[in-house]
């Protein structure tokens, strides 16, 4: 059976490399491809998407980053303060993040860099 590929949208105040007991909850969107070039290719659509509406990047080994606006906060009851807001996204390949290439990652770190 091939393996399925994965993009993923994420909204949290974490950032999306946190697999928390309970990440699934803060899936916004998630688009699903049997072809790996397919998924890459809509990651990479969804991350010059990001980068053009928030100002701050970091990425965790390219495939899970996160985007956010340092003014969008929430108030988190659990830590009773204000909690920054992510929106993260994510490449999976077989229910994981997908392992990133040195090719695909200086193509990724170009994106981020806003070119």
């Amino acid at each position: 059976m091939e393996p399925i590929r994965k993009v993923i949208l994420t909204r949290s105040d974490a950032e999306p490399w946190w697999f928390f007991d309970d990440w699934q909850k803060d899936i916004v969107q998630t688009w699903e491809y049997v072809e790996e070039s397919a998924a890459v290719e809509k990651y990479k659509t969804e991350i010059s998407r990001l980068r053009n509406i928030f100002p701050n990047v970091k990425t965790k080994n390219y495939q899970s980053i996160a985007f956010w606006n340092p003014e969008e906060l929430e108030f988190c009851e659990a830590c009773d303060d204000d909690a920054q807001i992510y929106h993260g996204i994510i490449l999976f390949e077989d229910e994981q993040p997908m392992e990133i290439d040195e090719e695909m990652m200086e193509e990724i770190k170009g994106l981020l860099a806003g070119g």
